[in-house]
């Protein structure tokens, strides 16, 4: 492959080597010196037959297109640090993803058992789910776009998305993608709608079970002669999963399982039910649709014999120097941890978990748009609260315990009365996903973490108080202190607002995913994607010390009496000595990613891409 070592683009991203190379462009390893960590670069191909007119605009589209891939959020989703420009061609700064593509784990290992396909079609329904919200349309879902670890499936290669509302890129027709996994109004020269990356699912579903693609053909145009001719071929090995691959490769989108019917019957094959097929009601356009989706409860299936390896557009790892820290082992799991007091169900993947102040209350939020309650005494069930139009990525309570803040990737912040079990007011405020929400320690306000920006909002009269943006940054995560004080990452730095005014603290090495303040107020702990969690003291603007993961941090919590800090990485789960900074113990969190943690008194809670909230004794 071809060696970029001596290339920096736009004075930060040191190339390395190529790693994958498609129609639409080329993809780099690559090293970002300003902030340390590794990443991916793709250079985008732009046509060199076009007029200088068209080709501009090209150009400009191009780059739209690449900065709404960046609005997407979603833990199934690759995530797209920004777009550059650097010698007349345009570049796309990604995040590494140590894993196999699915074509490269079915040509080596063969088909896929269905219940293990169908947990990966339910993470890829998620990521495009996110996308479509955000009016993306990917356009190029199939086996080499799918990255799966042992942790996570990652939809990557949003470089050839289009924004709803925008014209095709082409004005001849030509169709861009892979075409055994076209859909057949794209085919036909229409443009490109949600409804065809669920084509694209299912059919990349079909290689997955069957090893094969659902049309054959020698070239292009055979392949798609077939996909808009003939009939896909009937699966052989799919078993339960037939049912949903048959209803995703319909001819008509508006024929096709909507997200809603897929992801119910998906859900059917994970619990070893048989999903069931009844006609629509009058007025239906086919005679085959699915049941009402059901209660649900999924999980992510860990990949067997991950070895990494590169296949044309996609981006694999490990791709960061031998000695950086994100590539030290874990440190040897510890006999025989915390005590495992009990198994929440919490339905879908979840995102996030909060205990009430006065101890009595765990909240969880996730994947199926819900927040549910238990009691943490009892362990019972308190109130599941629906209201947010997609994923709830974060949620916080008020610190006398009556008032429970959710958001997430709708873009809103529900606030909910704890007593009433309903909903007391709904913020917009326009900020993206938002992934954090915070309380201050008076109650009276309430900060909130965008994709844009960070807000603070008063909370007795639902107003904007003040409107933090420090540059074009994006993907904030933020933190109260007990003293009041706002601590805030960017994609490059981390800032405190006190009372008094703002500073910034220091650089951060990575996408900073958690950040949590010890019981003092004056200690703030930030965990990134590099596997680092860094101790930070407020008061004195210092860095007191790093803590070394194998993987990417997603959770970090101190304990009440602030002598235990937990930190998640991967499945794993680890407690450290606060003071010392050393390990203490590590221990399975569960059967997926970790990725929310909380404390109560004498009590460790965790959420998990399982779809389990676990209760700890420490």
């Amino acid at each position: 492959m071809a060696d970029g070592r001596e290339r920096v683009i736009a004075g930060q991203y040191r190339l390395a080597d190529e790693i994958g190379r498609g129609g639409f462009g080329v993809v780099w390893r690559a090293w970002d010196e300003r902030l340390r960590r590794p990443v991916a670069v793709k250079e985008l191909f732009l046509p060199t037959y076009l007029a200088a007119d068209q080709l501009e605009e090209r150009r400009r589209r191009s780059l739209r297109e690449a900065r709404a891939a960046a609005r997407i959020v979603h833990p199934n989703a690759v995530t797209v640090y920004e777009v550059v420009e650097h010698d007349e061609s345009l570049w796309i700064v990604m995040e590494l993803v140590d894993g196999r593509a699915l074509n490269t784990i079915v040509r080596r290992d063969g088909p896929l058992p269905p219940r293990r396909a169908a947990a990966i079609g339910l993470a890829l329904l998620g990521a495009l789910r996110a996308a479509h919200a955000a009016g993306v349309v990917h356009r190029d879902v199939k086996p080499g776009n799918v990255l799966i670890s042992e942790d996570r499936v990652v939809l990557t290669d949003f470089g050839i998305a289009t924004i709803e509302g925008d014209p095709s890129l082409t004005n001849s027709g030509f169709v861009m993608g892979a075409p055994a996994y076209t859909a057949p109004e794209r085919a036909r020269g229409e443009p490109a709608v949600p409804a065809s990356d669920l084509w694209s699912l299912g059919a990349t579903l079909f290689y997955a079970v069957e090893g094969r693609r659902p049309y054959p053909g020698a070239n292009a145009n055979a392949v798609f002669n077939a996909i808009l001719n003939g009939r896909p071929a009937k699966p052989q090995l799919a078993g339960p999963l037939g049912p949903v691959i048959q209803g995703l490769l319909r001819q008509e989108p508006a024929d096709r399982l909507t997200p809603d019917q897929a992801a119910s019957l998906l859900t059917d094959v994970l619990e070893d039910r048989v999903p069931r097929l009844r006609s629509l009601p009058a007025g239906g356009r086919d005679a085959d649709a699915v049941m009402p989706a059901r209660p649900r409860r999924t999980w992510l299936v860990a990949a067997a014999a991950l070895l990494p390896v590169a296949a044309a557009g996609v981006v694999v790892g490990p791709l960061w120097p031998r000695d950086h820290p994100a590539r030290r082992p874990p440190p040897p799991a510890s006999s025989p941890g915390p005590h495992l007091l009990a198994t929440l169900p919490a339905g879908d993947s979840v995102y996030t978990v909060a205990v009430s102040p006065d101890g009595r209350t765990v909240a969880a939020g996730g994947e199926d748009r819900t927040v549910r309650m238990w009691n943490l005494a009892d362990r019972r069930p308190a109130a599941t609260l629906k209201g947010h139009g997609n994923a709830v990525f974060t949620a916080a309570f008020a610190p006398d315990s009556h008032t429970l803040a959710t958001a997430g990737y709708d873009g809103d912040v529900l606030l909910w009365d704890i007593a009433g079990h309903r909903r007391s007011a709904r913020l917009s405020p326009g900020q993206g996903t938002i992934g954090a929400v915070a309380f201050s320690p008076d109650g009276r306000r309430l900060a909130t973490a965008g994709t844009t920006d960070v807000q603070v909002w008063d909370v007795a009269s639902r107003t904007r108080v003040r409107t933090l943006r420090p540059g074009a940054e994006s993907q904030f995560s933020l933190a109260y202190s007990r003293r009041g004080w706002l601590a805030y990452a960017s994609t490059d730095r981390l800032r405190m607002l006190r009372p008094k005014g703002g500073s910034a603290l220091g650089p951060v090495t990575a996408l900073v995913r958690a950040m949590a303040f010890d019981p003092g107020g004056a200690t703030v702990a930030v965990g990134d994607d590099n596997g680092e969690v860094a101790l930070w003291d407020c008061a004195a603007a210092r860095r007191l010390g790093t803590l070394h993961h194998d993987r990417a941090v997603y959770a970090v919590a101190f304990s009440p009496d602030g002598r235990t800090l937990a930190t998640a990485a991967g499945r794993t789960i680890t407690l450290w000595n606060a003071a010392t900074r050393s390990r203490v113990t590590s221990f399975s969190g569960g059967r997926g990613l970790v990725s929310a943690l909380a404390f109560a008194p004498g009590t460790l809670v965790s959420g998990g891409y399982d779809g389990t909230v676990r209760l700890w004794r420490l």
